[in-house]
Protein backbone atom coordinates (compact mmCIF):
# COMPACT_ATOMS: atom_id res chain seq x y z
CA UNK A 1 0.00 0.00 0.00
CA UNK A 2 1.30 3.44 -0.97
CA UNK A 3 2.08 5.39 2.20
CA UNK A 4 1.48 8.65 0.35
CA UNK A 5 -2.09 7.59 -0.38
CA UNK A 6 -2.57 6.86 3.31
CA UNK A 7 -1.39 10.38 4.14
CA UNK A 8 -3.88 11.75 1.64
CA UNK A 9 -6.60 9.58 3.17
CA UNK A 10 -5.77 10.89 6.65
CA UNK A 11 -6.01 14.48 5.46
CA UNK A 12 -9.43 13.92 3.88
CA UNK A 13 -10.60 12.10 7.03
CA UNK A 14 -9.41 15.04 9.13
CA UNK A 15 -11.10 17.75 7.05
CA UNK A 16 -14.06 15.67 5.80
CA UNK A 17 -13.66 17.67 2.62
CA UNK A 18 -11.73 16.91 -0.56
CA UNK A 19 -11.40 20.62 -1.27
CA UNK A 20 -10.04 21.51 2.18
CA UNK A 21 -7.70 18.51 2.24
CA UNK A 22 -6.34 19.35 -1.21
CA UNK A 23 -5.63 22.92 -0.10
CA UNK A 24 -3.92 21.67 3.06
CA UNK A 25 -1.77 19.22 1.09
CA UNK A 26 -1.02 21.69 -1.69
CA UNK A 27 -2.55 19.40 -4.32
CA UNK A 28 -4.98 19.94 -7.12
CA UNK A 29 -8.40 18.62 -6.16
CA UNK A 30 -8.62 16.16 -9.11
CA UNK A 31 -5.24 14.70 -8.10
CA UNK A 32 -6.42 14.05 -4.55
CA UNK A 33 -9.77 12.65 -5.74
CA UNK A 34 -7.95 10.24 -8.07
CA UNK A 35 -5.63 9.11 -5.25
CA UNK A 36 -8.58 8.35 -2.95
CA UNK A 37 -10.36 6.41 -5.71
CA UNK A 38 -7.21 4.37 -6.40
CA UNK A 39 -6.96 3.54 -2.67
CA UNK A 40 -10.61 2.48 -2.63
CA UNK A 41 -10.05 0.32 -5.72
CA UNK A 42 -6.99 -1.27 -4.11
CA UNK A 43 -8.97 -2.14 -0.97
CA UNK A 44 -12.16 -3.00 -2.82
CA UNK A 45 -14.34 -0.89 -0.52
CA UNK A 46 -15.75 2.62 -0.36
CA UNK A 47 -13.97 4.72 2.24
CA UNK A 48 -15.99 7.93 2.00
CA UNK A 49 -19.63 8.69 1.39
CA UNK A 50 -19.87 11.70 -0.90
CA UNK A 51 -22.25 14.37 0.44
CA UNK A 52 -23.63 17.57 -1.12
CA UNK A 53 -21.02 19.34 0.99
CA UNK A 54 -17.93 17.38 1.88
CA UNK A 55 -17.66 13.69 2.69
CA UNK A 56 -18.14 11.36 5.65
CA UNK A 57 -16.33 8.18 6.53
CA UNK A 58 -18.00 4.84 5.87
CA UNK A 59 -17.58 1.95 8.31
CA UNK A 60 -14.68 0.78 6.12
CA UNK A 61 -13.18 4.26 6.28
CA UNK A 62 -13.43 4.43 10.07
CA UNK A 63 -11.72 1.05 10.33
CA UNK A 64 -8.88 2.15 8.05
CA UNK A 65 -8.57 5.44 9.93
CA UNK A 66 -7.72 3.69 13.20
CA UNK A 67 -4.93 1.70 11.58
CA UNK A 68 -3.71 4.52 9.34
CA UNK A 69 -3.29 6.84 12.32
CA UNK A 70 -1.20 4.21 14.10
CA UNK A 71 0.90 3.62 10.99
CA UNK A 72 1.41 7.37 10.56
CA UNK A 73 2.73 7.67 14.11
CA UNK A 74 5.01 4.64 13.68
CA UNK A 75 6.46 5.99 10.45
CA UNK A 76 7.01 9.38 12.08
CA UNK A 77 8.71 7.65 15.01
CA UNK A 78 11.03 5.88 12.57
CA UNK A 79 11.89 9.13 10.80
CA UNK A 80 12.46 10.90 14.11
CA UNK A 81 14.66 8.05 15.33
CA UNK A 82 16.82 8.25 12.21
CA UNK A 83 17.06 12.01 12.55
CA UNK A 84 17.86 11.65 16.24
CA UNK A 85 20.64 9.17 15.54
CA UNK A 86 22.12 11.65 13.08
CA UNK A 87 21.68 14.70 15.27
CA UNK A 88 22.32 13.32 18.74
CA UNK A 89 20.79 15.43 21.50
CA UNK A 90 20.06 18.39 19.26
CA UNK A 91 16.47 18.70 18.11
CA UNK A 92 12.94 19.71 19.07
CA UNK A 93 11.11 18.06 21.98
CA UNK A 94 7.36 18.53 22.28
CA UNK A 95 5.86 17.82 25.70
CA UNK A 96 2.21 17.61 26.68
CA UNK A 97 1.77 18.79 30.27
CA UNK A 98 -1.05 18.83 32.79
CA UNK A 99 -1.73 22.01 34.82
CA UNK A 100 0.26 21.07 37.92
CA UNK A 101 3.32 20.17 35.83
CA UNK A 102 3.24 23.56 34.15
CA UNK A 103 3.80 25.11 37.59
CA UNK A 104 6.14 22.62 39.27
CA UNK A 105 8.96 20.27 38.28
CA UNK A 106 8.66 20.56 34.48
CA UNK A 107 9.91 24.20 34.24
CA UNK A 108 12.92 23.28 36.39
CA UNK A 109 13.62 20.12 34.38
CA UNK A 110 13.51 22.03 31.08
CA UNK A 111 15.64 24.88 32.45
CA UNK A 112 18.34 22.51 33.72
CA UNK A 113 18.37 20.54 30.47
CA UNK A 114 18.64 23.67 28.32
CA UNK A 115 21.48 25.03 30.43
CA UNK A 116 23.54 21.97 29.53
CA UNK A 117 22.23 21.64 25.95
CA UNK A 118 21.76 25.14 24.51
CA UNK A 119 21.00 23.82 21.01
CA UNK A 120 17.90 22.02 22.22
CA UNK A 121 14.44 23.37 21.34
CA UNK A 122 11.43 22.59 23.56
CA UNK A 123 7.72 23.12 22.97
CA UNK A 124 5.22 22.76 25.83
CA UNK A 125 1.55 22.06 25.07
CA UNK A 126 -0.65 22.44 28.16
CA UNK A 127 -3.93 20.61 28.55
CA UNK A 128 -5.94 18.01 30.43
CA UNK A 129 -6.00 14.22 30.54
CA UNK A 130 -7.89 13.02 27.48
CA UNK A 131 -6.71 15.81 25.17
CA UNK A 132 -3.07 15.19 26.12
CA UNK A 133 -3.34 11.44 25.60
CA UNK A 134 -5.07 11.96 22.27
CA UNK A 135 -2.21 14.21 21.15
CA UNK A 136 0.28 11.56 22.31
CA UNK A 137 -1.46 8.80 20.38
CA UNK A 138 -1.54 10.98 17.26
CA UNK A 139 2.19 11.66 17.53
CA UNK A 140 1.69 15.38 18.19
CA UNK A 141 3.78 15.26 21.38
CA UNK A 142 6.80 13.15 22.30
CA UNK A 143 5.60 12.38 25.81
CA UNK A 144 3.09 13.55 28.38
CA UNK A 145 3.46 14.48 32.04
CA UNK A 146 0.10 14.29 33.79
CA UNK A 147 -2.03 12.25 36.15
CA UNK A 148 -1.57 8.63 35.12
CA UNK A 149 -4.48 7.11 33.18
CA UNK A 150 -6.30 4.10 34.57
CA UNK A 151 -5.04 0.72 33.26
CA UNK A 152 -8.07 0.26 31.00
CA UNK A 153 -7.25 3.57 29.28
CA UNK A 154 -3.54 2.84 28.92
CA UNK A 155 -3.43 -0.45 27.05
CA UNK A 156 -1.38 1.11 24.25
CA UNK A 157 0.69 3.33 26.56
CA UNK A 158 3.68 3.08 28.88
CA UNK A 159 3.34 4.86 32.23
CA UNK A 160 6.06 5.79 34.72
CA UNK A 161 4.88 6.98 38.12
CA UNK A 162 6.95 9.88 39.47
CA UNK A 163 4.78 11.69 42.00
CA UNK A 164 1.74 11.22 44.22
CA UNK A 165 -0.70 13.72 45.62
CA UNK A 166 -4.10 14.01 47.25
CA UNK A 167 -7.28 15.41 45.73
CA UNK A 168 -9.87 17.35 47.68
CA UNK A 169 -12.49 20.08 47.64
CA UNK A 170 -10.84 23.48 47.41
CA UNK A 171 -12.19 26.96 48.22
CA UNK A 172 -11.10 30.35 49.57
CA UNK A 173 -9.96 30.55 53.18
CA UNK A 174 -12.90 32.86 54.06
CA UNK A 175 -15.46 30.41 52.64
CA UNK A 176 -18.46 29.66 54.92
CA UNK A 177 -17.38 26.00 55.08
CA UNK A 178 -13.71 26.70 55.86
CA UNK A 179 -12.78 25.22 59.24
CA UNK A 180 -15.82 22.92 59.40
CA UNK A 181 -15.21 19.25 60.21
CA UNK A 182 -16.58 16.16 58.43
CA UNK A 183 -18.57 18.14 55.90
CA UNK A 184 -21.31 15.99 54.28
CA UNK A 185 -21.54 15.86 50.50
CA UNK A 186 -25.08 17.23 50.48
CA UNK A 187 -23.86 20.54 51.93
CA UNK A 188 -21.43 20.99 49.05
CA UNK A 189 -24.32 21.04 46.60
CA UNK A 190 -25.51 24.34 48.08
CA UNK A 191 -22.57 26.19 46.52
CA UNK A 192 -21.53 26.90 42.91
CA UNK A 193 -18.86 24.68 41.37
CA UNK A 194 -16.13 25.52 38.89
CA UNK A 195 -14.18 22.75 37.18
CA UNK A 196 -12.29 21.86 34.03
CA UNK A 197 -14.28 20.00 31.40
CA UNK A 198 -15.66 16.54 32.10
CA UNK A 199 -12.87 14.99 30.05
CA UNK A 200 -10.56 15.06 33.07
CA UNK A 201 -10.08 12.04 35.26
CA UNK A 202 -10.59 14.21 38.38
CA UNK A 203 -13.99 15.25 37.06
CA UNK A 204 -15.01 11.64 36.42
CA UNK A 205 -13.79 10.67 39.87
CA UNK A 206 -15.76 13.45 41.55
CA UNK A 207 -18.98 12.40 39.79
CA UNK A 208 -18.42 8.76 40.74
CA UNK A 209 -17.96 9.62 44.43
CA UNK A 210 -21.22 11.58 44.54
CA UNK A 211 -23.10 8.84 42.71
CA UNK A 212 -21.67 6.24 45.13
CA UNK A 213 -23.19 8.31 47.96
CA UNK A 214 -26.58 8.28 46.16
CA UNK A 215 -26.34 11.96 45.31
CA UNK A 216 -26.47 13.75 41.99
CA UNK A 217 -23.05 15.17 41.08
CA UNK A 218 -22.62 18.94 41.35
CA UNK A 219 -23.96 21.02 38.48
CA UNK A 220 -21.12 23.15 37.20
CA UNK A 221 -21.65 26.91 37.18
CA UNK A 222 -18.42 27.47 35.26
CA UNK A 223 -16.24 25.17 33.12
CA UNK A 224 -12.79 26.37 32.13
CA UNK A 225 -9.58 24.97 30.70
CA UNK A 226 -7.58 27.67 32.51
CA UNK A 227 -6.32 26.69 35.93
CA UNK A 228 -5.28 30.30 36.55
CA UNK A 229 -8.84 31.52 35.94
CA UNK A 230 -10.24 28.72 38.13
CA UNK A 231 -8.02 29.54 41.10
CA UNK A 232 -8.61 33.29 40.81
CA UNK A 233 -12.38 32.75 40.72
CA UNK A 234 -12.21 30.62 43.86
CA UNK A 235 -10.57 33.51 45.72
CA UNK A 236 -13.27 35.92 44.56
CA UNK A 237 -16.37 33.80 45.29
CA UNK A 238 -17.87 30.99 47.36
CA UNK A 239 -17.36 28.54 44.50
CA UNK A 240 -15.85 25.10 45.09
CA UNK A 241 -13.62 22.91 42.96
CA UNK A 242 -12.02 19.46 43.17
CA UNK A 243 -8.29 19.57 42.61
CA UNK A 244 -4.87 18.43 43.75
CA UNK A 245 -3.62 19.85 47.04
CA UNK A 246 -0.38 20.96 45.37
CA UNK A 247 -2.39 23.58 43.44
CA UNK A 248 -2.33 25.56 46.70
CA UNK A 249 1.48 25.67 46.69
CA UNK A 250 1.63 28.03 43.71
CA UNK A 251 1.31 31.79 43.96
CA UNK A 252 -2.12 31.50 42.36
CA UNK A 253 -3.16 29.14 45.16
CA UNK A 254 -2.47 31.69 47.89
CA UNK A 255 -5.53 32.27 50.07
CA UNK A 256 -7.11 28.91 49.21
CA UNK A 257 -7.66 25.87 51.41
CA UNK A 258 -8.79 22.23 51.22
CA UNK A 259 -12.05 21.45 53.02
CA UNK A 260 -12.49 18.53 55.39
CA UNK A 261 -14.74 16.27 53.31
CA UNK A 262 -13.66 12.70 54.17
CA UNK A 263 -15.75 11.07 51.42
CA UNK A 264 -13.96 13.15 48.77
CA UNK A 265 -10.39 12.76 49.98
CA UNK A 266 -8.58 10.57 47.47
CA UNK A 267 -5.07 10.06 46.11
CA UNK A 268 -3.63 10.13 42.61
CA UNK A 269 -0.39 9.23 40.88
CA UNK A 270 1.21 11.31 38.18
CA UNK A 271 4.21 10.89 35.93
CA UNK A 272 5.37 10.29 32.38
CA UNK A 273 3.23 8.69 29.69
CA UNK A 274 4.67 7.52 26.36
CA UNK A 275 3.44 5.44 23.44
CA UNK A 276 4.04 1.73 23.96
CA UNK A 277 6.96 0.65 21.78
CA UNK A 278 7.37 4.29 20.72
CA UNK A 279 10.73 5.97 20.40
CA UNK A 280 12.03 8.89 22.44
CA UNK A 281 14.86 10.95 21.01
CA UNK A 282 18.08 11.43 22.99
CA UNK A 283 16.97 15.05 23.50
CA UNK A 284 13.62 13.96 24.97
CA UNK A 285 15.37 11.42 27.21
CA UNK A 286 17.51 14.19 28.68
CA UNK A 287 14.36 15.95 29.93
CA UNK A 288 12.82 12.66 31.10
CA UNK A 289 15.94 11.82 33.11
CA UNK A 290 15.97 15.31 34.64
CA UNK A 291 12.31 14.95 35.61
CA UNK A 292 13.05 11.63 37.30
CA UNK A 293 15.87 13.23 39.31
CA UNK A 294 13.71 16.19 40.42
CA UNK A 295 10.74 14.01 41.33
CA UNK A 296 12.90 11.61 43.31
CA UNK A 297 13.89 14.55 45.51
CA UNK A 298 10.34 15.97 45.70
CA UNK A 299 7.74 13.26 44.89
CA UNK A 300 4.72 15.57 45.12
CA UNK A 301 3.23 17.52 42.26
Amino acid sequence: MDLRRLEYFLSVAKHLSITAAAADLGLAQPTLTKSIRLLEQELGVQLFQRLPRGVELTDFGRSLLRHAEAMHVQVQDALNEIEGLRGGTIGVVTIGAGPSWLRRHLPLAVARTLSRNPGLKVRIDGGYDDALLRALRHGEVDFVVSELPSPDRAIDLEVTALTSDSLGVCCREEHPLAGEQNIPLSVLLQFPWIMPSRRTRAQRRLRALFIAANLAPPELSVETESMAFLLHMLRDSDALTFTASTALRSGEGEGLTILDVPLLHTAREAGIVTRKDGWLSPAAMLIVDELKTICAADPHN
